[in-house]
């Protein structure tokens, strides 16, 4: 068994293989559209005797935490044949795509589950969840007849991308879409554009969308203040006449049933990615921790298996301008063990995968104690409560 990167020389395997595990079959063009990006995708496979079994696709990305830009791995097209399933391939995979990203200094990882409970068990944890909000045409809120108009079919990907880029830092975890990424992922299915611009002609908002079955399906929507906002929603609201229902995809936080004279419509919270810490010590150290004028100073145990580099004890510090540190203890070593000993009432114990969801902003390290999940005492939790900016996760892609 040998696990390596695949080559030009692998696509057509590696098609094959992604059109069996997924029930679909590409087209001509759209194979050697996909042709065109095998070099910038790097996929990994599992071969016996030859053969490609098992392979993941492993996505050089960069996403916001708390504003600023860190490389991430994402995870895609985790397959294998049926008959080599079961043989640890792909939990083999997994560690070499962690040892992969790390080398490339990606210091997180996100993948799309098709079992939580399997990622969860090589550290991957949820993250993020979206909103869906279903209202019946009968319940949208009136028209306010804001300043500025609505264009349609815009698709000039530097006006939705300056929206994006603007609106999306207001979320963690959110991805850093590059011009391609628009162009393939983003842009490459989408039925119709709207865009609002303001009284100066500036673009302030944009919506994605579909219209099937009298039902109008968001597939994304961004605003830069509320003007914007409540310009996109009159343009909905002009479809009135032909629909039966709006469907929205929101982040967690967003006030919508608030703004309906009538909330009462179905909402649904929807578990979506999941991510891992790939690097502890160089997360901490890209991670921008509150400034709360006073520095921290914890034991920290981290459980990894599957990353030991992260797996053991440190000595987590935080100055009191924001900036992390972890410093691994050795065994014998005097010095650590004394600064250890010196901690013992300061001591945090955690699984990769719920310091990832913490530091994420997912769950709040005060909720993660008392539900048992974060291994310390109450007023350490509170302490990380300051530490830890507040901000919502949100994930608009899939890949």
């Amino acid at each position: 068994m040998e696990i390596k990167r695949l080559t030009d020389q692998d696509f057509d395997a590696n098609i094959e293989l992604a059109e069996y595990a997924f029930l679909y079959k590409l087209s001509a063009e759209q194979k050697e559209e996909r042709r065109t990006r095998f070099a910038d995708e790097p996929v990994w496979g599992v071969f016996e005797n030859g053969e490609l079994c098992a392979k993941l696709a492993l996505l050089p990305l960069e996403v916001y935490i708390h504003g600023q830009q860190i490389k991430m791995g994402g995870i895609a097209g985790v397959s294998t044949w049926p008959e080599k399933r079961r043989q640890g391939m792909v939990s083999r995979l997994l560690r070499r795509a962690l040892e992969e990203m790390k080398e490339q200094g990606q210091l997180l990882s996100y993948l799309h589950p098709f079992s939580v409970a399997f990622y969860r068990k090589y550290g991957w944890e949820l993250f993020t969840e979206n909103k869906n909000i279903s209202i019946p045409v009968d319940k949208l809120p009136a028209r306010k007849n804001v300043p500025g108009r609505v264009v349609r079919e815009v698709r000039d990907i530097d006006v939705l991308k300056s929206i994006y880029d603007r609106a999306v830092v207001r979320y963690n975890g959110a991805m850093a879409r590059s011009g391609s990424w628009w162009k393939n992922r983003i842009m490459n299915d989408i039925s119709y554009t709207a865009v609002y611009y303001n009284e100066a002609g500036e673009a302030e908002a944009y919506v994605l969308y579909e219209i099937e079955n009298r039902l109008w399906i968001t597939e994304e929507i961004f605003w830069l203040n509320e003007t914007a906002r409540q310009g996109l929603w009159d343009f909905i609201i002009n479809h009135d006449s032909k629909l039966k229902e709006v469907q929205l995809k929101l982040p967690v936080d967003d006030p919508m049933p608030l703004l309906l004279s009538n909330p009462m419509v179905k909402q649904e919270i929807e578990p979506y990615f999941m991510g891992r810490i790939v690097d502890a010590a160089e997360f901490i150290k890209a991670y921008p921790f509150a400034q709360i004028g006073s520095s921290s100073r914890f034991a920290l145990r981290i459980e990894d298996r599957d990353a030991p580099w992260n797996e053991g004890t440190w000595i987590w510090t935080v100055s009191p301008e924001g900036e992390g540190k972890l410093e691994a203890v050795k065994q014998n070593d005097e010095s650590n063990s004394e600064g250890i000993e010196q901690l013992g009432d300061q001591e945090i114990s955690v699984p990769i995968g719920i310091l990832t969801s913490m530091l994420l902003g997912y769950r709040r390290p005060s909720d993660l104690q008392r539900f048992g999940l974060l291994n310390t005492s109450e007023v350490l939790a509170e302490q990380l409560d300051a530490l830890i900016p507040t901000r919502t996760p949100y994930l608009p892609d899939y890949f």
